[in-house]
């Protein structure tokens, strides 16, 4: 059977569709990428009013206290000295499904931070699990389609993510983090909040370090089991929406500290995994949790649509003293130019093309991950992904197996018997 073959929206033939144009292997994604373009504009443009991903949410207002200065790493304004206060805007959604749908579903939440600083805004974008699924932005649209509903049941089907997931191995990590207890929280409140990307920061001498952030919730962190999740959904939709505005309307303000890791950029190597992949953890025994402030929440919003719906956040959206890893703004345009808010300068080595990065290491950490969790917390695990992936196809189920067994074999095994598929058959005889 002849396959038809990927194009552009222009009809031209496509050589690579799964890697970014970047300058060198580590280097940014280029402007020049049309494809990328292409596939990113298709994505956010592919209906509306509803957006694509992050429809369904909550928001709240408040106030983050900087308690520690940051200014040996970073010049950004707001986080110089301690007891500075700035407002913020935090809006908590489902990403994946849209409105309408139940807050229990098993999904990434987006947790997005809007910081009103005296220098501007800054968008602080990110989600409640630690890692993403892919590494190269020209696979996204693809994903999200993969978790849409399928066009012709208009149902999600297992099958079409599933196919993706396992084709895409460096998934493997996240989907452990997924299909655990943590991809149902019990509520906005009661979960932690992670940038998954690395941004640079850069001090008043011009010297730079790659930093993650990580919110602490105060409440707790506390997720529902497969069943849990089940009850709550039978008796309410809008629970994790309906808890948030009732304990800010009642005085109980939840809070969250906000921690980070500093890496110097003389560390990007020593690393057996690339420190800048977002489907990697940082060890935290090596770069350890440094405290920032704090972020208090204390009020609601007036007009639900005006404050919570039409906000926007956009990682770019940055102040002096922090930028996107390797991404650099040019600040063109400025009415003056004022060399103190100058983007730093990174040295760039390689050859322009679509190509993959050099350490991939998909595996490791999603074993690490697995190995971490308490017995029930692998027990639901395990019993979650065979419950997903019974409604696939027998292709689909032996390339996941075999990429959870490559990150533990104990997790592969057991996927293996209670998918009934005898993996030793495929396995290479000594």
């Amino acid at each position: 059977m002849e396959h038809s073959k990927l194009t552009t929206n222009g009809g031209a033939p496509l050589g690579d569709n799964r890697n970014s144009r970047t300058a060198g292997g580590d280097g940014p994604a280029l402007l020049e990428d049309d494809h990328l373009l292409e596939k990113i504009a298709r994505n956010g443009r592919e209906r509306k009013p509803e957006s694509v991903a992050q429809e369904r949410g909550a928001g709240a207002r408040g106030i983050f206290v900087t308690e520690n200065s940051m200014s040996q790493y970073t010049k950004a304004s707001f986080l110089q000295e301690a007891g500075e206060e700035t407002p913020v805007f935090v809006r908590f959604s489902t990403v994946i499904h849209g409105t309408g749908l139940p807050e229990t579903a098993r999904d990434s939440r987006g947790f997005a931070v809007k910081f009103y600083t005296k220098e501007g805004n800054y968008d602080l974008v990110g989600n409640h699990l630690p890692v993403f699924f892919i590494r190269d932005a020209m696979k996204l649209p693809d994903m999200v389609q993969a978790l849409k509903r399928a066009p012709d049941t208009n149902l999600q089907d297992p099958a079409r993510y599933w196919d993706f997931m396992t084709l895409s191995p460096e998934s493997t990590h996240m989907l452990t983090w997924l299909f655990s207890d943590d991809g149902t929280p019990a509520s906005y409140r009661e979960m932690d909040g992670f940038s998954v990307h690395a941004f640079k920061w850069i001090n008043a001498a011009g010297e730079q370090v790659y930093v993650k952030y990580n919110w602490k919730s105060q409440q707790g962190v506390r997720n529902f089991t497969a069943a849990e999740a089940a009850r709550m959904q039978a008796a309410d939709f809008n629970h994790a929406t309906r808890d948030l505005y009732g304990a800010i309307e009642n005085g109980e303000f939840p809070r969250w500290e906000l921690h980070v890791q500093v890496m110097p950029v003389d560390h990007l190597g020593r690393q057996a995994f690339d420190p800048l992949d977002p489907t990697k953890l940082w060890p935290e025994d090596r770069y350890p949790l440094q405290k920032i402030g704090t972020m208090t929440l204390n009020r609601n919003p007036v007009n639900y649509f005006g404050e919570v719906e039409q906000s926007a956040f956009a990682p770019s959206v940055v102040v002096t003293g922090i930028e996107p890893f390797e991404e650099p703004n040019n600040g063109g345009g400025m009415p003056q130019q004022s060399p103190q808010y100058r983007d730093a300068s990174s040295a760039i080595h390689g050859y322009i093309g679509s190509q993959r990065i050099g350490k991939m290491d998909d595996f490791t950490q999603a074993g690490e991950r697995f190995r971490s969790l308490s017995g029930e917390g692998q027990t639901n695990l395990i019993s979650n992904l065979i419950g997903e992936l019974e409604r696939t196809n027998d292709e689909i189920r032996l390339r996941a197996i075999c990429n959870f067994f490559r990150a533990d074999r104990m997790l592969g095994m057991q996927l293996s018997q209670g998918l009934g598929v005898d993996i030793r058959s495929y396995m290479p005889q000594s």
